[in-house]
């Protein structure tokens, strides 16, 4: 397969150009020829088009593809309705868009989406625990749950960060499970207060009476996962996460770990790999008429499936969203150019003295 990829953009310029970019750089990673024009190239088996807007009809080549953006004004509209004519399909950035389309009456077998892509240099931040109390010879604080909570927890999850006296040993064994711990044995104020604000949650074991810290960690605006006692319980919605347990304590930080999975889960294949085999999936397809088995929602299956068609009402005032779409881009023009020839009239007086 041969691809052209037709930016009307620079590519190194803005957003739209790393599209281009980073699309080619995986075709080629994945076997595929492929290079960037600002022109369709008629010999190329796909031409893909970045974006719609400067698609023109009359260079059509033999399989055309369209990246298609937000459609937020009838003229848009209108334009794409005439493109889809002649290109072989358009590609939205996202499944609503696709459908509003295809509820517009633009051709459901042509409209498709591609989830947008990221980098993949952006790290998920480790989710940091707090302790700010001191072990006690009575053992009133029932440490050992912590130790016993970091057997259970995974060290590229979850991290520590405790001030308070006493937790050596214990710290020592659980860096040695491979966590980051932030240890200060000595209570320093100053330390104290730009410490606590850096906690995503404030834990505390004990059970007596309850724990200054946890006031603090609510001032902060910091989660807490304490036990349900004293003046805890006198704080209005204070405790985020309440346990007595280890069970109980457990499970409260297994749901926390699979909410932070959840996030990650939603873009694991919004990455730029991906991004172009579910391309290269759509351009088979019109290139064979072979439906490949995609495990992806979008894309091909997004292409071939059955579109959410918007009821009348909803496509009615889409439409009435767009016409006011154009009459906001007209006399957003209009201003400027006023504003233009305000500014070219008082320059020329600055310099002439005449008005």
């Amino acid at each position: 397969m041969r691809v052209r990829i037709v930016s009307y953009e620079d590519i190194n310029a803005w957003i739209l150009g790393k599209f281009a970019r980073r699309l080619r750089e995986e075709l080629l990673n994945l076997g595929v020829e492929a290079d960037i024009g600002s022109e369709p190239d008629p010999k190329a088996d796909i031409n893909h088009h970045i974006i719609y807007l400067g698609y023109d009809e009359a260079k059509a080549t033999a399989v055309d593809t369209l990246m298609i953006t937000h459609i937020d004004d009838i003229r848009k509209l209108n334009l794409l309705t005439s493109q889809l004519k002649v290109a072989k399909a358009g590609i939205c950035m996202s499944a609503p868009i696709m459908n509003e389309l295809a509820s517009a009456g633009l051709p459901a077998d042509r409209i498709l989406y591609i989830s947008p892509a990221h980098d993949g240099v952006i790290k998920p931040r480790k989710i940091v625990i707090g302790i700010t109390s001191k072990v006690q010879p009575d053992g009133c604080k029932r440490e050992y749950l912590v130790e016993q909570l970091f057997d259970h927890i995974s060290p590229d999850v979850f991290s520590l960060s405790i001030m308070g006296a006493g937790w050596d040993s214990i710290v020592d064994r659980i860096r040695r499970k491979g966590f980051e711990v932030v240890y200060h044995d000595e209570f320093e104020y100053d330390t104290y207060t730009k410490l606590v604000p850096t906690f995503d949650y404030y834990l505390y074991t004990g059970q007596d009476e309850g724990s200054m810290g946890f006031i603090d960690a609510l001032a902060a605006g910091v989660k807490t996962v304490v036990t349900p006692q004293g003046y805890h319980l006198d704080a209005p919605g204070g405790i985020v996460h309440a346990f007595n347990e280890i069970e109980e304590l457990r499970a409260i930080f297994d749901r926390i770990q699979a909410e932070k999975q959840a996030l990650l889960d939603a873009v694991k294949t919004w990455n730029w790999r991906d991004h172009a085999i579910k391309h290269m999936e759509v351009w088979e397809y019109l290139l064979t008429g072979k439906k490949a088995q995609s495990q992806y929602a979008d894309g091909l299956n997004s292409m071939l499936g059955e579109k959410q068609l918007l009821t009348a009402d909803e496509l009615r005032r889409r439409k009435n969203k767009m016409r006011t779409g154009m009459v906001r881009r007209m006399l957003f023009k209009l201003k400027k150019l006023r504003d233009r020839e305000f500014m070219k009239r008082k320059i020329s007086e600055l310099f002439t003295g005449k008005k």
